[in-house]
This record gives C-alpha cells, structure tokens and sequence, in this order.
C-alpha cells in the first residue's frame, strides 16, 4: 500500500549547496512527497532524478487537489517546471527502493528582497502520529487535513502559526510555533492533544 507524506515547504531546510542553492530529498519507498513554495505567487524549479529508477511527477491544484500535469523523469535526467500561484509540486516514488531527487529554484523566481528580509522566522520539524488513528489537523492558511496512524508530517512553519485539533466543529489548540521548538524535532500529537485536553478540563 502507497504511503503519502505530507511535506509543506516554506523555506527548505534540507542540504544546500552554492549559487545556486540545491536541495536534496531521498523519498522512501511507496511514498508520494507533496512540495510547495507557498511565499511564492508562482515559481520555475528544475528537478534531477540521481536514481536508478524512474521519478513520478505531477502538478496539481492547491484547491481541489486535481491533476493537471503528470510524467516520469528517467534515471539520470533532469527537467525544468513552470508551477503556478494555483498549484503544487508532487514527486512519487512507485517503487521498493528509496529514490534520490535534487531541485533547485530557476534564477528567474521573482521574490522581493523586501519580503525576504521581513520575513517571520521559520521553525522545521516533525509532527508524529504514534496512533492506530488518523487525527484531523487544521493549520490555518496551510493546510487542513488526517495524520495517518504510525506517521510523520514534515513541517516548515512561521513563528507564531497554530496548530488545531479538528473535534467535529469545535477546534482545540495544540500548539504554537515559537522559537523553543528545535529545527528537526519530532513532536508527538498524541501528546499535544493529551496536554491540551487536559487544560480544557482545569
């Protein structure tokens, strides 16, 4: 069964080289990674498959989360992507072996100095579901969606973002992005839920 993991991406954090900046993503098997840019209206990105195996790519709207584009790109080949202010990046890894994906944003991406010098920091880390059940998060003006049981989401939030626990209509505050959450952390849900619940009570 294919896993899907969740990766929003504000700023990257993962291996950075030089002019100009490479990052590297190794996508375990079965696993569809989701990238996206949201700082940018739109942006060009140039991907290189290092694998050994063919490389699942699509686009797809940030809305409705329907298909607009999808291909493979061979074994040692590269390709250039336009993706729009509308849509995403998705790359998927059909096979039983990890694959080795390097990207890098096009010179012509136009992002202001201004917004980048002003922009709130970022924390990186891991949000872990150690549960046999799926726990509906919403994170406002990112996303909203399940945790699958025995899963991990990687996260890249602003400073000062929130984190609710979806109960039917009702949401509960889990947790606040600040500076205390180390880059790379794993933080359990359950955890969170259990701490939040518990002062709710009180």
């Amino acid at each position: 069964m294919k896993k899907i993991l969740l990766l929003i991406f504000l700023n990257f954090l993962f291996v950075f080289g030089q002019k100009p900046e490479f990052s590297e993503l190794v996508l375990p098997p079965k696993q569809i990674v989701r990238i996206d840019y949201p700082l940018l209206k739109a942006f060009k990105i140039k991907v290189y498959n290092k694998s050994k195996f063919f490389l699942g790519i699509s686009l797809l709207s940030r809305d409705k989360d329907s298909l607009h584009e999808n291909f493979s790109l061979e074994k040692g080949k590269f390709r250039s992507l336009i993706v729009r202010d509308d849509q995403y990046l998705q790359f998927e890894n059909r096979y039983l072996a990890s694959l080795k994906v390097v990207f890098t944003l096009e010179k012509d991406n136009q992002t202001p100095n201004k917004l980048q010098k002003n922009l709130t920091p970022q924390r990186a880390f891991y949000l872990e579901n150690n549960t046999s059940q799926k726990i509906p998060l919403q994170i406002p003006g990112v996303m909203s969606s399940n945790l699958n049981p025995f899963s991990r989401s990687g996260m890249d939030l602003k400073n000062g973002q929130k984190i609710f626990l979806s109960l039917g209509k009702k949401k509960v505050l889990i947790l606040t992005i600040t500076d205390t959450i180390a880059h790379g952390s794993r933080i359990d849900v359950a955890r969170l839920i259990n701490e939040a619940l518990n002062k709710l009570e009180d």
